[in-house]
């Protein structure tokens, strides 16, 4: 008897621990730690090209184009150039147009211009092309809008970098805009 007993207190110990160690293992809701997500690639791309530009890229935007310009950020001016060692702005954009809306355009500003519908500054869309007459009378420049009034062009001191239209050197150049049609 004494020995049903022991078999008997042993079992119940050895249950109890049982159902303790399940009862202590069961995961509690409302607490479990959410890991942060890792970015995906996609989302690195634009954060890297976000830093590059200095400008705010998300997937709302045109990410071959921002790429494309992020690419050729810095390529010095060269007039009649149109590669990586020098560029000059008519060729800038016209590869832009090759490459990112496979459009062919015209190898000069005044015939793009010429090419192009006008529109209002406040009706800019990324890709529309900006004008300049700079210390002429005719246009001699042009950029590719970005968004927010951001264009990138090729700058015939610094090469290619992106500007804001509100600058003074700009407003005071600035010719009109124009779409691709």
């Amino acid at each position: 008897m004494k020995y049903c007993c022991f078999m008997i207190r042993s079992k119940s110990i050895w249950l109890m621990a049982v159902v303790l160690f399940l009862v202590a293992c069961k995961s509690k809701k409302g607490t479990t730690v959410s890991k942060a997500k890792e970015p995906t690639h996609k989302q690195k791309e634009y954060r890297f090209l976000s830093e590059k530009l200095n400008l705010e890229v998300d997937r709302k935007d045109n990410f071959k184009l921002y790429s494309f310009v992020g690419e050729w950020l810095g390529v010095p001016h060269k007039d009649g150039g149109c590669d990586k060692r020098g560029t000059d702005c008519s060729c800038f954009v016209r590869m832009v147009y090759e490459e990112v809306y496979q459009r062919i355009l015209p190898r000069n500003s005044v015939e793009m211009f010429n090419q192009t519908k006008r529109i209002d500054s406040m009706e800019l869309k990324e890709g529309d092309l900006i004008f300049f007459k700079i210390k002429s009378s005719k246009i001699s420049h042009v950029g590719i809008y970005l968004k927010d009034n951001w264009f990138a062009h090729v700058s015939s001191s610094r090469g290619l970098m992106i500007n804001h239209l509100s600058e003074k050197y700009y407003k005071t150049y600035y010719a009109g805009a124009g779409k691709v049609d």
